[in-house]
């Protein structure tokens, strides 16, 4: 486990997890009902994005290195080496994903792991 984190509940499964957040969706769902739409507006006719500075690697490293250098004991690698080594990655990513106009299927998805903000609360309680 992680620096000052909660054991995971035995308690509560994923199925538990799911239904506790479709219902607070349903809820939030019954509340806006009523509520008017979005309103959203095209840009001008002819408005395209066209041209943009390509970023470099000395960009992306100079903010990854704003960054705080934590780290937990279930990181598999160390921040700093991270940070000394993502940063070209990110900037081939980025630049590739602004001259398609796309962002790859695979980069949308996440494993989300929901932890507890305090190390009191009970981990048994959605």
């Amino acid at each position: 486990m992680g620096c000052g984190r909660v054991p995971p509940s035995e308690v509560i499964g994923a199925a538990e997890f799911q239904c506790y957040f479709d219902a607070k969706v349903a809820d939030v769902r019954t509340l806006t009902n009523n509520a008017p739409p979005p309103w959203f507006f095209s840009a001008p006719s002819g408005c395209t994005f066209v041209n943009f500075r390509s970023l470099t690697v000395d960009d992306v490293t100079a903010v990854i290195q704003l960054l705080p250098d934590k780290q937990y004991a279930s990181d598999p690698i160390p921040t700093r080496l991270l940070k000394d080594i993502v940063a070209p990655f990110l900037v081939e990513l980025y630049n590739k994903s602004l001259q398609k106009g796309s962002v790859p299927a695979s980069f949308k998805a996440a494993y989300i792991t929901p932890l507890l903000k305090k190390s009191d609360l009970d981990s048994a309680d959605i």
